[in-house]
């Protein structure tokens, strides 16, 4: 994993001046080529040393008199609290000014805006990996405020650095949401994005605004595929995004499952301002001084699915069912998996934590709080741990719990 740390980010000028041939590979062979490639590895791919376990939720930590600093984990699958504890002495000194960003592999991601310092941290080994702060990027004029400040929206690994010595870190970060990543794939910049996933066996990468496929076998030189443009699929039917609407506002999310090699297109509809009776509600502005109003939160209330099979044209749509998986999407990547017998989880339901990104005005009570279970059969909403529903019982909850996915060695 020291290669993280000696190499630092890097970028593809190279692969940005292609970007104008990538429309040329929108068509039916490369789709084929990518199903081909998911079959492959289905198939070839030798199981991990680290065996994924169910995810836990991750609740805001607790600072004790004396510095120490307490990790808390709901762990859902048996129903039970997990702790752990990092003395004073062992914290790095970005640890108590620092973001969490991240959460991938049995790792925590924090980014400490103050300095642009950005590690890595295991919890349950008290390990932890410094990565190359955000300035030693190019184009800093862009990755920067003019106050030498960014901010990192998101950070995922490909693996367990306790496992592979050659772990991908990959990032979305500063205003543009570039993306980089850390040895040994090459950085592309200057592409929106909405969701990433890494498929490590494969050396692949997903994207969706558009369902892009990034072939990153050669880290010289990545391969984009671009699959198919999701406006053109059954995703318009849903309502785009409009400041302040009454209607619900949609997310897209790429759900991975490691086990299977299997890709899930997820749509999260989230109300925007709900009042207590479940419906819109329409936003008061109070003038220069007060602002908006922000009585009302936001809230999340139904989800869809669909699997993607890059063979077909566009994603196929699960009606009832999940396949029999859980899922578990929030601000870090989705993933899903199947359940043992003796898991307390159940099958064909969404787990689901906040998701938003944006800063939340310091008057709100809200914030971080929009958690539950979404039953894919039933199209129902339960409250997760003890997080509630009922708009008139919420709190602001910060840091925003996220997913946390424990590593059995």
């Amino acid at each position: 994993m020291g290669s993280l740390v000696k190499r630092g980010w890097a970028t593809g000028f190279s692969l940005l001046r292609r970007i104008s041939d990538i429309k040329s590979t929108r068509n039916c062979a490369d789709r084929n080529l990518i199903a081909r490639m998911m079959m492959s590895t289905a198939v070839n791919s030798s199981p991990s040393s680290g065996i994924m376990s169910p995810p836990w939720l991750m609740l805001p930590p607790v600072f004790e008199e004396g510095g120490d600093m307490i990790y808390k984990f709901y762990n859902l699958s048996e129903d039970k609290e997990e702790s752990f504890r990092k003395k004073r002495s062992e914290q790095m000194a970005d640890a108590a000014t620092a973001k969490f960003v991240g959460s991938s592999h049995g790792w925590l991601a924090l980014f400490n805006q103050r300095n642009n310092h950005l590690f890595l941290y295991n919890p349950i080994t008290n390990r932890q990996i410094k990565l190359p702060p955000i300035e030693t990027l190019p184009d800093p004029h862009i990755n920067l405020a003019p106050n030498g400040r960014s901010f990192v929206r998101k950070l995922i690994l490909s693996s367990s650095p306790d496992d592979d010595d050659e772990c991908i870190a990959m990032m979305i970060f500063g205003p543009e949401r570039r993306l980089a990543f850390c040895h040994p794939v090459t950085a592309l910049n200057g592409l929106l994005l909405a969701n990433i996933i890494i498929i490590l066996e494969m050396k692949a990468c997903f994207r969706v605004d558009d369902l892009e496929c990034w072939d990153l076998t050669d880290s010289l030189s990545p391969r984009i595929h671009l699959s198919w443009d999701l406006d053109c699929s059954d995703l318009t039917r849903y309502p785009k995004r409009a400041s302040y609407s009454l209607v619900p506002i949609t997310q897209l999310n790429l759900v991975y499952v490691e086990e299977y090699n299997q890709l899930f297109l997820v749509v999260r509809c989230v109300m925007e301002r709900m009042g207590p009776d479940g419906l819109g509600v329409s936003p008061i502005y109070y003038g220069k001084n007060k602002g908006w109003d922000n009585s009302f939160p936001y809230q999340t209330t139904w989800f869809d699915a669909s699997k993607i099979d890059f063979a077909f044209e566009k994603p196929q749509c699960l009606e009832g069912s999940l396949d029999g998986l859980a899922m578990f999407i929030g601000l870090n990547h989705s993933i899903a998996m199947s359940l043992t017998t003796k898991s307390k989880l159940n099958s064909n339901c969404i787990y689901y934590t906040d998701s938003n990104d944006l800063p939340i005005p310091p008057s709100s009570f809200y914030g971080g709080h929009d958690i539950g279970i979404f039953d894919y059969t039933n199209r129902t909403i339960s409250p997760c741990y003890d997080f509630p529903l009922d708009i008139k019982c919420i709190k602001r909850i910060m840091p925003a719990p996220m997913w946390f996915t424990p590593c059995q060695h």
